[in-house]
């Protein structure tokens, strides 16, 4: 009885869960249609300058955000917290660069919230745009990727970010010239590993290097992927901060990002973090440091960013202990950062009555019904397709999960038939 209990709250939860991803991409999905194509497209031909173009663009950002994070952070438990308020004021005032562990896939969605928030407590400070260098791969995923394309004009890196550096340089360069300041995001380690043969392979290749550069091998962090970063000082070059991120996930008083060998480390992701709803919320604590940069002395990419993954996997280790012994005192050093339920909700009640005002107004209300219930169905089935092929959960963006298992099934029938010929 009590299995069966436990059955069907898994399942209720997963409904939920699959339900706020839907939210999210049908208006995404809108979003897109009505102001991110238009706008694309009337850049690219000329119509509108690109210094109107990333001004237009950001109201649009700032329109779409608290549905990206609403549900998944807001309504779901998530809480944020940071340990030095300064940096990220700053940070958000000014063109920046954040490099940040890759510990989870939400990262991104960390950054989007901090970005969108106009202050914490009694201090007030303004929203940002913030920017992604990411794996290519991310823009051709349905609605959040093509959003990410065509709305945020984010960097998506194809080989390594030294290859790219000229697609890197000239992104920097077109957001400058059009007076967009920009937080720019990035995760220097370059992938998240699981806990498949490869990955683990991987994690000792990590390992060896750092061995092999006279730094005791990191357990909680890969090693960065240091070459070509320094073509992203130019963010910085007017002034703003170069900033180390260190982020810790903690559920029911366990670090999930631990040792990358622990079979108790869980990649948090979406669904991790709707599942909160259920009464188990993460938590989320930023640590952050300036890097110092000097413009008369060469940036040392390697030596610089080896030195602050040492930090970042010490910073780990050190929560990995301390939640181990139930010591509670470092989380007085953090100030939370609250997401408002209030502001997320008038937003949400904002979109619906537009987006269902403007089905109505064409006639196709109960296509937009119909619509929703079939992008509802196609979240539920590749999440649970791409669920049991990997074993896990990959949604960094709805529809990963379930499209990169399919490239990895039919990548495996394909060396399977090579293999016998």
């Amino acid at each position: 009885m009590v299995e069966n209990a436990g059955l069907l709250k898994t399942i209720a939860v997963m409904i939920v869960c699959h339900a706020m991803v839907s939210v999210l991409c049908i208006t995404v999905m809108f979003d897109i249609s009505f102001f991110g194509i238009p706008l694309f497209l009337s850049q690219r031909i000329g119509i509108i300058s690109d210094e109107l173009y990333y001004r237009l663009t950001s109201a649009v950002i700032n329109w779409t955000t608290p549905i990206v994070f609403g549900f998944p952070m807001v309504y779901s438990g998530t809480r944020v917290y940071s340990n030095n308020m300064d940096i990220i004021f700053e940070s958000k005032s000014r063109d920046s660069l954040l490099l940040a562990n890759h510990g989870s896939r939400i990262d991104w969605m960390v950054a989007m919230f901090i970005g969108h928030l106009k202050g914490v407590g009694n201090r007030v400070g303004e929203r940002c745009r913030v920017g992604f260098v990411c794996e290519a791969l991310i823009q051709f995923m349905p609605l959040i990727g093509w959003y990410r394309k065509l709305i945020c004009d984010d960097i998506f890196v194809w080989r390594s970010i030294d290859k790219d550096a000229p697609t890197i340089k000239g992104s920097i360069k077109k957001f400058h010239e059009g007076s967009q300041k920009r937080m720019l995001f990035l995760s220097p380690e370059g992938v998240v590993v699981d806990h498949g043969v490869k990955d683990m392979q991987y994690v000792h290749q990590c390992q060896n290097f750092a061995k092999s550069n006279d730094f005791k091998p990191f357990e909680y962090v890969l090693t960065p992927r240091y070459k070509g970063t320094s073509c992203l000082l130019d963010q910085v070059s007017s002034g703003g901060p170069l900033v180390s991120i260190c982020l810790a996930f903690v559920r029911d008083g366990k670090l999930m990002n631990c040792k990358l060998v622990s079979s108790d480390r869980v990649v948090p992701d979406i669904y991790h973090l709707c599942q909160g709803i259920a009464g188990s919320p993460i938590s989320i604590f930023m640590h952050l440091r300036k890097i110092k940069v000097d413009a008369n002395v060469p940036f040392d990419a390697k030596t610089v960013l080896m030195a602050e993954y040492e930090w970042k996997d010490s910073v780990l280790a050190e929560w990995d202990e301390r939640l181990a012994n139930n010591d509670k005192r470092w989380k007085t050093e953090f100030t939370e950062i609250p997401g408002c339920k209030q502001d997320v909700l008038l937003n949400h009640f904002a979109h619906a009555i537009v987006m269902m005002g403007t089905a109505i107004a064409f006639g196709y209300h109960t296509l937009f019904m119909k619509m929703f219930f079939g992008v509802f169905c196609c979240v539920a089935s590749t999440h649970t397709f791409g669920w049991m092929v990997n074993e896990t959960s990959m949604e960094s963006v709805p529809f990963e999960t379930g499209i990169k298992a399919m490239i990895t099934f039919f990548s495996n029938i394909h060396g399977a038939s090579v293999r016998k010929k």
